[in-house]
């Protein structure tokens, strides 16, 4: 009885400390790329999104870790890269518990008083999504910041689900396709023009619900002492960028809003990591930071900026890679070690979802994939990659070969290499019948979502008609 009473006055006492510090709330878009107004872009509308980021701070470099949701969410909850944790591959079949020593932060958060929650933001009664490559239990208090006890401080996590596939139309304010500019990695094709303006009008339905989360905070009293991150989990869901360790897949926004620290309309330049987003979390909630950490402090009294941003790809569904990358924001380099797959090999899931997946593929087969595109369907790729950023934004043209770049190619390729060694010494690779599974499990959701979508389309159908499925339910006349 008297240990049950201690536990318990610890546990006020700890809620009682909380009240005195800022809340901490994430706001996760599921595969948002920057594809934003406040970003740049002038074919879609996000004022919502556009006016946190006039409040805040917008981060033009911020990267995640891995271009795949359960590998960057997996390192974003624990602030350390995939391999360390052994969460590199997406949803890891053999899971296992986290290295000793390392938690989740809900951990450290709830150790001094914190609530701590994640919900949906389709309904904060429901779960949030999760999807932890590492075996866990109870890692949430709950669902919603106003389940917590009356002036506890909170971590709270809103997930929402836009603009991950399948993409929801914005009937209020709809696209014109032949209006939209593609990015010049893909080829002008009207088929890839109206999937992009579906994209768009996903992200503006995630525009609309960032809107009703700052309404929420504002009417329960708490817009001024919680700091707002809003960031996508991994880059956009299109072709040659979701599981991708190009720009397209790692390269996501970030906005932080917190009028006590950050002038408003800041825009920032430093490269940034999203488990970068981890620790400052802890470090402005006055959390001790644990030493063992990956992720840098980029706001408050004990911040400095990072130099290197690092990527990670291995095992996507049935599509097995191992990539990794690293970029000082100007020069980008690409470690595949995995040369001798195919950038295009099949992955069930792009097949299934993705319009570009089939059309690459229907095109290169008659001859009229044009380049630079038709690069991406060689049979092979090579070890190494080297862009240059500035000049070359959509990583065409490979400078691994250039007298003129062999110096930083050099630098990037020895860091990345050294700092592996230390980066997965916890990692375990995939045995062959891991793989095997993956690769039936990945058949069997290919069929499950042929029937479910009822595509009218056979498990073996041709990527023309696949092709010619796509266009008559996305192309209007």
């Amino acid at each position: 009885m008297k240990t049950k009473f201690v536990t318990f006055l610890i546990f006020i006492s700890a809620i009682s400390f909380a009240q005195n510090r800022p809340n901490i709330l994430w706001i996760n878009s599921d595969d948002l790329g920057v594809e934003l107004g406040c970003y740049g872009n002038k074919d879609v509308k996000t004022p919502h999104i556009d006016q946190l980021a006039k409040q805040g701070a917008l981060y033009k470099n911020a990267y995640a870790t891995a271009p795949v949701c359960s590998t960057s969410r997996s390192s974003m909850i624990t602030g350390m890269y995939p391999p360390a944790i052994n969460c590199q591959d997406h949803r890891t079949i053999n899971m296992t518990m986290l290295p000793d020593g390392i938690e989740p932060i809900t951990t450290y958060f709830k150790n001094a008083g914190y609530f701590c929650s994640n919900g949906s933001s389709a309904d904060l009664n429901k779960k949030g999504k999760e999807d932890f490559n590492f075996l866990n239990k109870n890692l949430f208090d709950g669902t919603d910041w106003r389940q917590r006890a009356k002036g506890q401080a909170f971590f709270a996590q809103i997930q929402i689900k836009q603009p991950h596939r399948p993409f929801v139309r914005d009937l209020k304010n709809p696209i014109d396709p032949k209006s939209v500019t593609l990015p010049a990695c893909y080829p002008d094709y009207p088929l890839l023009k109206a999937d992009w303006a579906l994209y768009l009008e996903s992200i503006q339905d995630a525009d609309r619900q960032v809107g009703e989360i700052m309404e929420r905070l504002e009417k329960d009293g708490l817009l001024e002492n919680t700091i707002i991150f809003f960031f996508g989990d991994n880059g956009r869901p299109h072709l040659r960028d979701k599981q991708f360790l190009y720009e397209g897949g790692l390269k996501v926004p970030l906005i932080v809003r917190y009028p006590k620290l950050l002038k408003a309309g800041k825009i920032d330049q430093q490269v940034v990591s999203l488990i970068d987003v981890t620790a400052t979390s802890l470090a402005l909630s006055n959390i001790e930071v644990p030493k063992h950490i990956q992720g840098n402090i980029f706001l408050g009294k004990n911040s400095s900026k990072r130099k290197y941003v690092y990527g990670f790809r291995d095992r996507t569904g049935d599509a097995i890679e191992n990539m990794r990358s690293i970029t000082d924001g100007r020069y980008k380099l690409i470690w595949n070690r995995t040369p001798d797959r195919s950038w295009m090999q099949l992955t069930s899931y792009k097949k299934l979802e993705y319009p570009a997946f089939a059309l690459y593929h229907y095109l290169y087969e008659k001859g009229e994939l044009k380049a630079p595109f038709n690069q991406f369907m060689a049979d092979t790729k090579p070890e190494v990659e080297l862009f240059d950023l500035k000049k070359d934004p959509m990583e065409f043209n490979n400078l691994e070969n250039s007298a003129k770049h062999q110096k930083i190619k050099s630098v990037l390729l020895s860091k990345l290499q050294k700092d592996m060694v230390f980066f997965e010494k916890n990692r375990i690779q995939e045995n062959a019948a891991t793989e095997k599974e993956a690769m039936e499990s990945s058949v069997k959701y290919y069929k499950k979502g042929l029937m479910e979508e009822n595509l009218g389309l056979k498990v073996d159908a041709t990527y023309e008609q696949i092709v010619k499925k796509w266009e008559k339910e996305l192309l209007v006349n």
